[in-house]
């Protein structure tokens, strides 16, 4: 609990009880509302899943205490870790449960932001639009309450709130004689508040439609600005969602498109990439000192920035299809990633270069990053590659290994190459069954050592990188494994799939499906960029509208 002389701030459990409580009472007050007019450009194609509440993710919560309070209190932040489910940290962050361990976490974060914050004196001069007449000027406090809290929370405070928060600060003044001693705790207890810790997306009922809600203006606002900027929204997003400017596909297509313009996005998207293509902890990852001497933190941080690197090439820079993030026949790297390919050393680091031909290197499945990140510690898997392409590309899966199962594989005296000796492996038809869809893809990378290196043989054998996808086509190497991807629909309709579920918290469910590949199609037909992904999946039904809470009274629905 955050103890002050003389009072106490209930702690985050009880914050979070109540605003559950005003949820559920905030659901039945709005089935009794009367139904907004209808919008004519709605076509109704599936019923959305419920939104599930969810914790701000790390960076989301680093970002909006930059935005709200400056870089002081920025570099202060320190919110728990992210952990991941099925891929990505939002979904985890829907489904695990608030712990005491985080708790603590999230007021020790707050302390020092709060601290930061009225510390910084020309931060602090922006934040409060007044000039108070002595240490406990409530009605100071009590603008600054508002202001704060609207951008904390998205959307304005209720009179009691701010009621709440100024007696919070009116206190805080009269026991330690400063008016900025007010400004901290109010601060403090708006960080642990559920309001500014979680997004919640309850909607209110949509004309004509049963189990179907429509997001709030409010919440419309802070879904995209997460999205986009990975942070809260900013007050003119706010303003354009308190005049109801977000009520059509056209208006939030338009606000879409303004906060992609933002510098902000830009890092945004290098997050959602880095998680999607497994790059956060490869700084960390070990290899064999004996086999891979010139691995290191460093080398591993400049495959990182190479891979990113195309990521903001093909996104901003030429706006591409999303698939030439598989395709691209150039990249970008630094001295040290020179040597690993066998290239020239470029001019000026981070410039886009070709690479051999001969090697086959073409986009991201063939970048160090990936090829280093999917292997073991002394030597390749196919597996852990194959499955990758699989899961984060093609959105299919596999499942799990039956209990008992043997993994080793024979002796390389053996079978000298992994496909000699997977062959051997899935001769047991147990094993087969699971390995040989996602062998068949990982195989197609094998003229890649376990850090990326090229390599023509394996225990002096002739490697065969050949293969197929069932229902996409066969290949002969890795460039063409690049092409039987990027020609099929199967990837970019992956990739709005995950942008769909990092941007909801959950895995799209049977029912959401139709309104996925009417996203798609809209999406194809604006050329499968990134700008226009991010464009036509908020302008989407399915984005702006959210499915009804088990236990939720049932909406009334009008004509």
């Amino acid at each position: 609990m955050l103890a002050w002389p003389g009072f106490a701030v209930p702690p985050l459990r009880t914050f979070l009880a109540a605003s559950l409580a005003l949820c559920m009472a905030s659901v039945a007050a709005c089935a009794e509302d009367p139904a907004a007019p209808g919008d004519p450009d709605l076509v109704t194609l599936s019923t959305p899943a419920a939104a599930p509440l969810r914790r701000l993710l790390g960076r989301q919560y680093t970002r909006s205490v930059g935005y709200l309070l400056g870089d002081a209190a920025r570099d202060a932040a320190d919110p728990p870790e992210d952990s991941e489910l099925n891929g990505f940290a939002s979904i985890a962050a829907s489904q695990l449960s608030m712990t005491a361990e985080l708790v603590a976490r999230y007021e020790s974060s707050a302390r020092a932001v709060a601290k930061a914050a009225v510390s910084d004196a020309t931060r602090l001069t922006e934040l409060v639009d007044c000039d108070p007449s002595k240490a406990g000027d409530a009605a100071c406090y009590r603008s600054f309450v508002a202001r704060l809290g609207r951008l904390a929370f998205r959307r304005p405070l209720a009179t009691v709130e701010v009621d709440r928060y100024t007696n919070l600060a009116f206190e805080a003044a009269l026991v330690h004689g400063t008016f900025e001693s007010g400004l901290e705790l109010v601060i403090t207890s708006m960080l642990q508040a559920p309001s500014f810790l979680f997004q919640v997306e309850l909607g209110e009922p949509a004309p004509g439609r049963s189990g179907v809600r429509a997001l709030t203006g409010y919440e419309l606002a802070s879904r995209l600005s997460f999205l986009v900027l990975e942070r809260t929204p900013s007050a003119e997003l706010l303003d354009a969602a308190e005049k109801g400017e977000l009520a059509s596909p056209a208006e939030v297509r338009a606000w879409a498109d303004e906060l992609l313009h933002d510098p902000e996005a830009r890092t945004a998207a290098r997050s959602f990439f880095t998680e999607l293509l497994v790059l956060d902890d490869l700084t960390s990852i070990a290899k064999d000192p004996a086999l891979f001497p010139e691995f290191s933190p460093e080398l591993a941080a400049s495959m990182r920035e190479e891979t990113l690197s195309l990521v903001d090439h093909v996104l901003w820079d030429s706006e591409a299809p999303l698939t030439e993030l598989v395709s691209r026949d150039t990249t970008y790297i630094d001295d040290s990633l020179a040597s690993l390919y066998g290239a020239p050393e470029p001019p000026v680091a981070w410039q886009e270069t070709s690479l051999a031909k001969k090697q086959g290197r073409r986009g991201v499945l063939t970048h160090a990053s990936i090829l280093a990140r999917q292997a073991h510690a002394q030597s390749t898997s196919a597996t852990y590659r194959g499955l990758f392409v699989m899961e984060r590309f093609l959105c299919r899966t596999m499942p799990p290994p039956p209990p008992d199962v043997v993994t080793e594989l024979p002796p390389s005296s053996a079978a000298p190459t992994l496909r000699d000796r997977l062959a051997v492996h899935e001769a047991n038809p147990v094993c087969r069954a699971c390995h040989e869809t996602a062998d068949t893809i990982g195989l197609a990378l094998e003229n890649f050592d376990a850090i990326g290196r090229w390599r023509k043989t394996e225990n002096g054998a002739v490697i065969d990188a050949s293969g197929d996808i069932a229902g996409l086509g066969s290949f002969a190497d890795s460039a063409e494994l690049a092409t039987v991807l990027s020609e099929s629909p199967e990837l970019p309709h992956c990739l709005l799939r995950q942008m769909f579920r990092h941007a909801t918290g959950h895995i799209e469910e049977k029912a959401e499906m139709r309104a996925i590949d009417a996203v798609f199609r809209s999406w194809q037909k604006k050329g499968l960029s990134y700008p226009a992904l991010v464009r036509e999946l908020a302008a989407s039904d399915l984005f702006r509208h959210v499915g009804v809470h088990d236990g939720a009274p049932p909406d009334e629905v009008s004509p």
